[in-house]
């Protein structure tokens, strides 16, 4: 089957699959009640189940060359969701979100230490302007220039992790499908929270299940359609428009959640946005992001 427009085609999958991360991110934050590690198994489990699914129908087609790269992408992937989850419950959608999207930046010098990728003084600059957001965000509510919370740190864990998981990415594209390496992220990422998420002591009840099972199911519909829209857009048009999901994230803290957010916070948040925006514009390869 044709398609007549396919930049637009990819570009509303794109968008589509943005909605669907943050609904996911609205899901987590409305049952704090749930650790961070049971969410992750959730998730993980249910994306295996789907992406198996798809392979017995023969939907799709999961082939695995490069099993180390793969363990290593699944291993960088999964803790940069565990943190990413364990921080929007922490310090908010807004703040959690926007730490995390500035993985592209983690992922330039990733791509200059790995992959000898050559970066402009320019770029540099705007890197450095991204970790000085990265800094307001994260001393956005403290009373302290130096008190910088744990979590924020942990957030900025997260994004460095997703930064190296898409370096993984980068040299996985020749050999692997992005099916396989979604797969492989939630193997190792389920094996990486099985026994604190078997270990805790949460009560999960019906309703609290039915929002766990819609996390998985928005993550995979988000990774899936975010696969489907990179067949027909540039990667850097489709990272781009990815940076949405820390837009929708930020309104969904402050309209639903009731998240209040100081004025140096938003100014961070605007630079790390900015910031990320104009590295990823300036890529004619850029990278997916890893974080969904």
């Amino acid at each position: 089957m044709s398609i007549k427009n396919p930049y637009l085609t990819g570009s509303v999958m794109m968008v589509g699959a943005s909605i669907c991360f943050s609904v996911m991110a609205g899901l987590i934050r409305s049952i704090p009640h749930i650790d961070s590690y049971t969410i992750a198994f959730f998730r993980f489990a249910i994306c295996l189940a789907l992406l198996g699914s798809l392979a017995l129908t023969k939907k799709i087609k999961l082939t695995f060359a490069r099993s180390t790269l793969l363990f290593l992408r699944g291993f960088f992937g999964g803790m940069a969701v565990l943190l990413f989850y364990l921080a929007i419950n922490t310090i908010g959608i807004a703040k959690g979100t926007v730490i995390l999207y500035s993985s592209p930046i983690f992922a330039t010098i990733g791509g200059v230490i790995f992959l000898g990728e050559k970066v402009s003084i320019q770029k540099w600059i705007i890197i450095l302007a991204a970790f000085v957001g990265i800094y307001l965000i994260a001393t956005g509510d403290a009373k302290g220039l130096l008190n910088i919370g744990v979590y924020d740190l942990l957030a900025a864990l997260g994004a460095l992790s997703a930064g190296v998981a898409v370096v993984l990415v980068k040299k996985l594209r020749s050999t692997e499908s992005s099916h396989s390496i979604f797969f492989a992220q939630s193997v190792v990422g389920i094996w990486l929270v099985l026994i604190p998420a078997t270990a805790t002591s949460s009560s999960i009840g019906i309703g609290t299940g039915f929002v766990l099972l819609a996390i998985g199911i928005a993550a995979s519909a988000g990774q899936l359609s975010m696969t489907y829209a990179f067949r027909h857009l540039p990667i850097s048009t489709g990272s781009l428009i990815g940076m949405l999901v820390p837009v929708f994230n930020i309104a969904v803290g402050i309209i639903v959640f009731g998240e209040v957010i100081s004025l140096r916070c938003i100014t961070g948040i605007l630079i790390v946005l900015v910031s990320c925006a104009l590295v990823l514009a300036g890529k004619r390869d850029s990278y997916p992001s890893v974080a969904g």
